[in-house]
């Protein structure tokens, strides 16, 4: 939203160029991100679900009370921070809703009665995996010049040409097993959230420095990304709401 209204208001205004500026939007989205949830998340305590204690976790018994499924409130923020901060095509307005749709799934069995049991979220998580796969597969053969789909393997010059049902295989196979290895840590207090804080820093940098950088991607011999610095928007977007959610 931010980037496009920058482009309609800089032939009024000059400095409203900067909205357009991959920097700038980093900075306010992390920012707004982190004050947000900081001090917006504690006033939602008194309606959040409980925690009802989880087997073979560890102080199990200390965390029945918490608070619980409060993602219902951050991602809830970075969904609304990425519609304005984060400049938007298809596929990324996709992901922000699939994302909230997993969220959705986790805080619904949080805050039902008794619990949904592993199966029914795992069929769920697994079923928004995949759409997420399919609609990368379409937006990358799509963005290819020669309409296929190609993987990059560190220390390889050339990428390797796969076919659309074995990178939404592959692609589902990673995701899914991402979420459960974070829902994993979910248990322990602050584990789960600082592992993917790292992570999302850690794309972050490698989207808007190096593949999102045309000169920097052709002398690493990595793939570049047109639109790398746009999904490092969105990774800080959602790491700031995470330093304000720990």
């Amino acid at each position: 939203m931010l980037y496009t209204l920058g482009g309609i208001l800089t032939e009024y205004f000059g400095p409203a160029r900067l909205l357009q500026s991959y920097t700038v939007l980093i900075c306010l989205s992390l920012y707004t991100g982190f004050l947000l949830v900081r001090y917006g998340l504690p006033r939602f305590y008194g309606i959040l679900p409980h925690d009802r204690g989880r087997e073979f976790t560890v102080s199990a018994e200390a965390a029945k009370g918490k608070p619980t499924g409060s993602g219902v409130i951050w991602v809830s923020c970075f969904a609304v921070l990425s519609l304005i901060f984060v400049p938007l095509d298809w596929l990324k307005c996709a992901v922000i809703v699939l994302t909230w749709l997993m969220m959705l799934t986790g805080y619904l069995d949080d805050s039902s009665k008794t619990s949904w049991g592993e199966y029914r979220k795992a069929i769920l998580d697994f079923l928004i995996s995949v759409t997420v796969s399919i609609l990368l597969a379409i937006y990358l053969s799509k963005s290819s010049a020669d309409g296929n789909i190609y993987f990059w393997i560190p220390f390889f010059s050339e990428s390797i040409r796969v076919a659309s049902w074995v990178f939404v295989i592959i692609s589902t196979v990673m995701i899914w097993a991402s979420v459960n290895t974070t829902n994993c840590t979910d248990g322990v207090d602050g584990l789960s959230s600082t592992l993917v804080l790292i992570a999302l820093i850690t794309l972050g940098v490698v989207f808007y420095f190096i593949l999102g950088h045309k000169d920097i991607a052709a002398y690493l011999l990595v793939p570049h990304l047109e639109k790398g610095a746009s999904w490092a928007v969105m990774c800080f977007c959602l790491s700031g709401v995470l330093m304000g959610y720990l």
